[in-house]
């Protein structure tokens, strides 16, 4: 079966009778509530009691309601929490105000995969997951554009789950460019490992680790800044929109030879390991485990702050000159 879908292959049928409750209006939230209204679809918000976040559903000319009720409510309940707190809240305001045949949606299968939520079994439950934050889910959409999404059922009580699955993920865009099929063990697993790995710890500690070398041997800071972190942007577009391949004949000479030779200096067998290391974590649970202890969360890492402080000073200077977009 091919598990990449486009738009053409699907409608919104299929979720165009429901009435569907977005629990929670963070980023990612608010984009895919706004992008269901202008799918012409109903839709309510789902708010704790005494939310910051209602005065922002009423400027967005959305109506919103108490959790509980706005689950009795609807037919398409879509949990858009943060996973910490998604948990506490399923138990206390979703789990027993959900009726047979109500379809549970997440966009994370965190909760589900680690069974820190566990759904009843007369319910389907499916994930639509955006490769994207909320901001640019809303901001391609209204482009008449998207992001692509992954999709997966967990849970089928009916044989309808997948192609509601399919409609929301056209709703909110996602279809527009493309949509792929695929579990949540794996979307859970492959998600964090790329956090881990890459986007939140890998790439910015290689950043920070990069321009402390320099400073440390002497360079000036605002050099050290444009060739450790003002550049990555334009390399990053590069081998985005051409691959890697293109990318690397595009570069000097120089650039190329010393990327590939001390590249596989960094990415040696010790950083392969710990790559092992990481994604074995997450898949034995532990990692969920240390998550669940720590009391961290908030902490933000104060080795990022001679970097920051560098980045604040040149992009303030970029900004006032009219020359930094």
């Amino acid at each position: 079966m091919n598990n990449i879908i486009l738009d053409k292959d699907i409608t919104i049928d299929n979720i165009s009778d429901k009435k569907i409750a977005v629990i929670g209006y963070g980023n990612q939230g608010r984009a895919q509530a706004l992008n269901l209204k202008d799918s012409g679809l109903e839709v309510r918000v789902g708010l704790r009691k005494n939310s910051k976040s209602k005065q922002k559903v009423e400027t967005d000319q959305l109506d919103s309601m108490d959790i509980k009720d706005a689950t009795k409510w609807a037919n398409l309940i879509s949990v858009m929490l943060p996973d910490k707190i998604a948990p506490k809240v399923f138990k206390n305001e979703i789990l027993n105000n959900l009726t047979s045949g109500d379809t549970l949606l997440f966009s994370h299968g965190y909760n589900i995969h680690y069974n820190l939520i566990t759904p009843p079994a007369n319910v389907n439950v499916i994930m639509v997951a955006p490769s994207s934050g909320g901001n640019i889910v809303r901001s391609e959409y209204k482009k008449g554009y998207g992001v692509p999404a992954l999709i997966a059922v967990e849970q089928a009580y009916d044989s309808n789950s997948l192609n509601i699955a399919k409609s929301y993920a056209r709703a909110i865009g996602s279809s527009r460019v493309c949509l792929f099929i695929s579990t949540f063990k794996e979307e859970t697993e492959t998600d964090i490992f790329g956090e881990q790995a890459i986007l939140t710890g890998g790439l910015p500690y290689l950043i920070k680790s990069s321009y402390n070398t320099l400073i440390d041997n002497g360079y000036n800071p605002t050099v050290a800044w444009f060739v450790c972190y003002y550049e990555i942007k334009t390399i990053v577009d590069l081998f985005h929109d051409k691959g890697f391949e293109e990318f690397y004949g595009l570069i000097s000479d120089t650039a190329r030879y010393g990327g590939i030779s001390r590249g596989e200096k960094l990415i040696n067998n010790d950083f392969k390991n710990s790559l092992t290391s990481i994604l074995d974590d997450i898949k034995s649970g532990d990692f969920n485990k240390e998550l669940t202890r720590s009391n961290d969360l908030d902490n933000y890492p104060k080795s990022f702050e001679p970097i920051d402080r560098q980045t604040k000073k040149i992009l303030n200077i970029l900004k006032k000159n009219k020359k930094y977009q």
